[in-house]
């Protein structure tokens, strides 16, 4: 006749086998789906299609020092009644003016990934063809330790194709290109200067545009970083 073990004997032997197992577990990396990382000090870390796009939001601020143009701080809507309204940074259409900002990139970023800048914009009045405002980014970014290097400028030429321009006040949106994310990491620093290219060829558009907001999509593969300074 088989031998059987006391209850309390299966029950000693499952917790020890629960226990291994945590110890394997405890010891190493854990992956779900071959996307998904619970590392081995808990940290949780997304790979491949579980990366997600986040925004960095940007606040320009504009100045008349420097030999800087600011654009004019102009008003936009109000409640159709005579409230206060509120205002925008509005660009001419003929002078170069410039905003300035310096923002650091999160420590959810994943390093070494490409940055997507791009500008949300509106109009006073008429409307854009889709081409004919160019929107410029002049900037320098760098690493924590690294040198900052003369600027670059990027354009940004064209509204995004998911939106169709029909008329005045409308939302619009251009994308700069990418820019390089190699050897950047957690904590990186750009410092930019953003303008309205009237001195661009395809800037052909007459009348004055507004400055809804800037921001760069960044991607993220955890939601901090295990130490201060380093990923």
């Amino acid at each position: 006749m088989p031998h059987k073990y006391p209850h309390n004997m299966k029950t000693l032997f499952t917790l020890f086998g629960v226990m291994c197992i945590a110890l394997l577990l405890n010891a190493q990396e854990v992956k779900i789906n071959n996307d998904l990382v619970v590392e081995a000090d808990g940290t949780v870390r997304y790979e491949n299609s579980a990366t997600v796009f986040d925004d960095l939001m940007v606040y320009p601020d504009a100045t008349g020092k420097g030999g800087s143009n600011p654009p004019t701080w102009t008003f936009f809507k109000n409640n159709g009644s005579g409230s206060q309204g509120v205002y925008l940074w509005m660009f001419s259409s003929s002078t170069e003016q410039e905003v300035y900002f310096t923002i650091q990139l999160p420590h959810s970023y994943k390093v070494g990934s490409n940055i997507y800048p791009h500008i949300h914009w509106t109009t006073a009045t008429g409307t854009p063809s889709g081409s004919d405002v160019v929107w410029s980014l002049e900037y320098t970014i760098v690493a924590i330790g690294g040198t900052f290097s003369n600027t670059t400028t990027i354009n940004a030429t064209n509204i995004i194709a998911a939106i169709t321009p029909t008329g005045t006040h409308q939302h619009l949106i251009s994308s700069f290109p990418a820019i390089s994310g190699t050897g950047l990491g957690i904590s990186t620093v750009i410092i930019g200067r953003l303008y309205r290219n009237v001195n661009h060829a395809s800037d052909t558009f007459a009348n004055l545009v507004g400055l809804l907001g800037f921001d760069i999509h960044f991607e993220k593969d955890t939601d901090g970083s295990r130490t201060e300074f380093n990923k």
